[in-house]
């Protein structure tokens, strides 16, 4: 009986362990994604993002190309972007993981300030060994602020 309790023990822990593990490194991709916002960085962005991604917004597809787009586009619209993020939960189920934050974005351009909260959830599966999003955000984290305003 006490060895039995002992393996029970033991494969608990493991399971714990390994789920932390994954969680860092979920974490951790979630932090690169918001470093990537603030510094605009579109490259590190990227490597973050699925190689196969593919999303339907708006009744259109899109894929790698057209997100690095949005991204590129979004930022270059202000001086500084600084992000939040509280209430962070992380769902995992094998190599698929469910990010739920709440999101602050304080940006600056030439019209000042501006600040904007939401929601978001965000998907991530393990490819390769490896972390990746395979399904951004519905929330624009700029979308509050642009309405057709474009910055050359």
């Amino acid at each position: 009986m006490k060895i039995l309790r002992f393996f029970f023990l033991v494969s608990l822990f493991f399971a714990a362990s390994c789920g932390g593990d994954q969680d860092k490194a979920i974490e951790e991709v979630m932090s690169r994604r918001t470093e990537a916002f603030e510094t605009k960085d579109a490259d590190l962005y990227m490597t973050l993002i699925a190689p196969g991604y593919k999303q339907e917004k708006k009744g259109k597809v899109i894929g790698p190309g057209e997100i690095k787009k949005n991204f590129e586009v979004n930022v270059k619209l202000f001086d500084t972007v600084k992000i939040t993020h509280t209430d962070r939960t992380i769902y995992q189920d094998g190599d698929r993981a469910e990010v739920f934050q709440k999101t602050l974005v304080d940006a600056v351009d030439e019209e000042g300030k501006s600040r904007l909260r939401l929601e978001e959830k965000i998907l991530l599966a393990r490819e390769n060994g490896k972390w990746v999003i395979v399904r951004e955000s519905d929330e624009d984290l700029f979308y509050g602020y642009v309405f057709g305003r474009s910055k050359d």
